[in-house]
């Protein structure tokens, strides 16, 4: 009886943590103070970078047409 009674008390406060979580997350959902939107988890690749439609039309555009700035002064100023 002792070993079951462990293991609930076991489970117990190792899935607490979860839950209070869980209903923090809810109760602050419908208070409109929890705003999470799909921007906020852009999806990115190794040696791509952002995969957004935006950064999809300037990639397009440099592969049809790539142009590098020029060593010099007449290169990319930063």
């Amino acid at each position: 009886m002792s070993t079951a009674l462990t293991f609930l008390l076991v489970i117990f406060v190792l899935l607490t943590p979860f839950g209070l979580v869980a209903a923090l997350a809810a109760g602050s959902h419908r208070a409109g103070h929890l705003r999470l939107h799909r921007d906020q988890f852009r999806v990115a690749a190794p040696l791509v970078g952002p995969l957004d439609r935006r950064d999809r039309e300037v990639r397009e555009r440099f592969a049809r047409r790539p142009s590098w700035p020029g060593p010099g002064p007449r290169g990319e100023r930063r």
